[in-house]
C-alpha cells in the first residue's frame, strides 16, 4: 500500500513541471484575492495589470511548451494528457483571456469588485486550461464546472436586475445541464469500469455495450458539451446573458468558454465515434444541429435592432460553422477548425472593443444610432467596416479564408464518405453565408449612408482598446494575404483517426 501511495505521489510529483501555465493561473487568482483585501490606492488598475500580467506569463510558458514539447505527456496519474493540441488550444484560451482583460481597461462597471472580477476570469481560463487537456470524464466535468460556476458570477457584474436575472437563469439551465452530462457518463462508467475515456480498453467495451444504453448516454454526454458551445437548442440562455452582462464579460464568454467546449468535443468526437462502429451517426446529428444553430443564429440576429444582442445572436451562428469542422471530422476539418477559431477570436473581440467603446463615449447602443459615424472618426469607421466584412466572411480578410477552408474540408468530407447530409449541410451554410451579409452590413450602411446625429470632433483614440482593436484588425487583414505562418503551426498537430 505504502509502494502504491509513493508511486502515486511521486507520479504527481514528476507532472507539475509540465503543469506550470495551469500552476501560475492557480496562482494569479489567489495573488488577485489577497490583494483585493486590502484597502489601497488605484487598486482597480492595479487588479487589472496583476490579470494582464498573469495572462502574459501564462501565455508565454504555453508558448514555451509549444515549441519544446513534441512528445505526449500523461500527467496526474493519466487524469490529463499535455499534447500538441492541447497547447494549441491553451494559447488560443490565454490570448482571449488577455485580449479580454486588455479591452475592459477603461470600463469602470465593476468599481471595487475589480478582485472579484478578475479572480473569477483567470478561473475561466484555468477551468478552459483542464477542459483542453482531459483525458478523464472526471477531469472533463471539473473543468467544465469551474468554468460554468465562475461563469454564473460573472454574468452578474453589471449589478442590475437584468444581470441577476440573466445569470439566475444561466445557473439553472446550467446546471440542468451538467445534471445530464455527468448522468450520461455514470452510465459510461457502468459499461466501461474506467473513466479514463482515452484509453483502448474503454474503446473496447463501448463496443461490446447494448446500442440503446450506449446511445442514451453518449447524447446526454454529448448535449452537456454541446451547451458550453450555445449550440441549437441548448443556446436558449446565451442572448439574455450575452446582453444583460458587461461587455468585456460577454466578448469572454463568445469566446474562451466556447472554444474550450469545442476543444473537449474534438477530442470526445474522436472516441464516441468508435473507429466508424458508433450506433449513432454522429456526422447526420451534429449537421442537424449545425444548420439549427447557423440559422437560429442568423435569422434571430436579422431582426435585432441593439449592436451587442445582434453579436449575441451572431455568435450563436459561429458556433454552428465551428461545428462544421466537427461534421467532416477529417485531419483537415479539424485543423481549419483550429484556424476558424483563431480567426474569430481576433475578429470577435475587436468588434466587442468597438461596440463597447462607441456605447461608452457616444452612447450609441442601438444600430440605428450609428448612423452618419463616419463623418465623426472616419479612422473608427472604416475599421468597424473592416471587422463587419470579417465577421460576415468577405474578402480582403481572414474571416473568409476561415469559412473558405471549413467549407473547402466538409466538401473533401462529402466527396470521400457520399454523406448526403454533408452536401446538405454545406448548401445551407453557403446560403446563410449570404444571410448574415444582411444584418452585419447594417452597421456600415448606417455609418457611411444615413446622416446622424453625431456630427462633430471624435473623442480621444490614443486608448488601450484601440490599439488593440487596430492591432487586430491589421492581423485579420495580413492573415487573408499570408494566412500560412498560422496554417503551418495548426498543421503541425496531429489527430489520431
Amino acid at each position: 500500500m505504502e509502494e502504491g501511495l509513493h508511486h502515486k505521489l511521486t507520479g504527481i510529483n514528476s507532472s507539475l513541471p509540465y503543469f506550470l501555465p495551469e500552476v501560475i493561473l492557480v496562482g494569479g487568482i489567489i495573488l488577485i484575492v489577497f490583494v483585493g483585501l486590502f484597502n489601497i490606492g488605484k487598486k482597480e488598475l492595479l487588479m487589472r495589470v496583476l490579470a494582464a500580467v498573469m495572462l502574459a506569463l501564462v501565455l508565454y510558458f504555453d508558448i514555451r511548451q509549444w515549441l519544446h514539447e513534441d512528445n505526449v505527456r500523461q500527467l496526474f496519474l493519466d487524469m490529463v494528457t499535455l499534447d500538441r493540441a492541447a497547447i494549441l488550444w491553451k494559447i488560443l484560451f490565454g490570448t482571449g483571456g488577455l485580449f479580454t482583460v486588455l479591452m475592459g481597461f477603461k470600463y469602470r462597471g465593476w468599481y471595487d469588485k475589480s478582485g472579484e472580477y478578475y479572480a473569477l476570469m483567470l478561473s475561466v481560463v484555468f477551468g478552459a486550461h483542464l477542459v483542453a487537456m482531459a483525458s478523464n470524464l472526471l477531469m472533463i466535468f471539473i473543468g467544465i464546472e469551474v468554468i460554468s460556476i465562475s461563469s454564473y458570477i460573472l454574468t452578474t457584474f453589471s449589478f442590475n436586475k437584468n444581470s441577476t436575472e440573466a445569470g439566475l437563469k444561466y445557473l439553472l439551465f446550467g446546471a440542468a445541464a451538467s445534471g445530464v452530462m455527468i448522468f450520461g457518463m455514470s452510465w459510461l462508467y457502468a459499461f466501461t469500469g474506467s473513466l479514463a475515456f482515452t484509453e483502448q480498453s474503454f474503446l473496447e467495451m463501448l463496443m461490446k455495450a447494448d446500442a440503446l444504453p450506449l446511445i442514451i448516454a453518449s447524447l446526454f454526454v454529448t448535449a452537456g458539451l454541446l451547451f458550453k458551445i450555445s449550440a441549437a437548442p441548448m443556446h436558449i440562455w446565451a442572448p439574455d446573458v450575452y446582453t444583460s452582462a458587461p461587455t468585456p464579460v460577454v466578448a469572454f464568454f463568445s469566446i474562451v468558454p466556447k472554444l474550450a467546449g469545442f476543444a473537449i468535443l474534438v477530442r470526445w468526437m474522436l472516441v464516441i465515434k468508435l473507429f466508424g462502429f458508433s450506433p449513432v451517426d454522429w456526422a447526420a446529428v451534429l449537421a442537424v444541429v449545425a444548420m439549427l444553430t447557423i440559422a437560429i443564429g442568423n435569422f434571430s440576429a436579422l431582426w435585432q435592432n441593439n449592436a451587442k444582442r445582434m453579436l449575441a445572436y451572431s455568435s450563436i451562428a459561429h458556433s454552428g460553422f465551428l461545428l462544421i469542422g466537427l461534421v467532416a471530422f477529417s485531419e483537415l476539418a479539424i485543423q481549419s477548425l483550429l484556424f476558424y477559431a483563431a480567426i474569430y477570436i481576433l475578429m470577435n473581440v475587436a468588434a466587442f472593443i468597438y461596440v463597447s467603446y462607441l456605447e461608452r463615449e457616444y452612447n450609441i447602443i442601438n444600430i440605428k444610432d450609428y448612423k452618419g459615424f463616419v463623418r465623426t472618426s472616419p479612422l473608427i469607421a472604416t475599421v468597424l467596416v473592416v471587422i463587419m466584412i470579417s465577421l460576415t466572411g468577405l474578402p480582403p480578410t481572414a474571416g473568409f479564408t476561415a469559412k473558405l477552408l471549413i467549407f473547402s474540408a466538409l466538401w473533401d468530407g462529402y466527396a470521400a464518405t457520399d454523406h448526403t447530409m454533408m452536401l446538405y449541410l454545406l448548401i445551407f451554410g453557403l446560403l446563410n453565408a449570404v444571410v448574415s451579409l444582411f444584418y452585419y452590413l447594417k452597421i456600415p450602411y448606417f455609418m457611411i449612408f444615413k446622416e446622424g446625429a453625431h456630427e462633430g470632433k471624435a473623442k480621444k483614440l490614443y486608448t488601450i482598446e484601440n490599439f488593440l482593436g487596430f492591432f487586430m484588425v491589421l492581423a485579420l487583414l495580413i492573415l487573408f494575404f499570408k494566412p500560412d505562418g498560422l496554417m503551418r503551426m495548426i498543421n503541425s498537430v496531429s489527430f489520431a483517426f
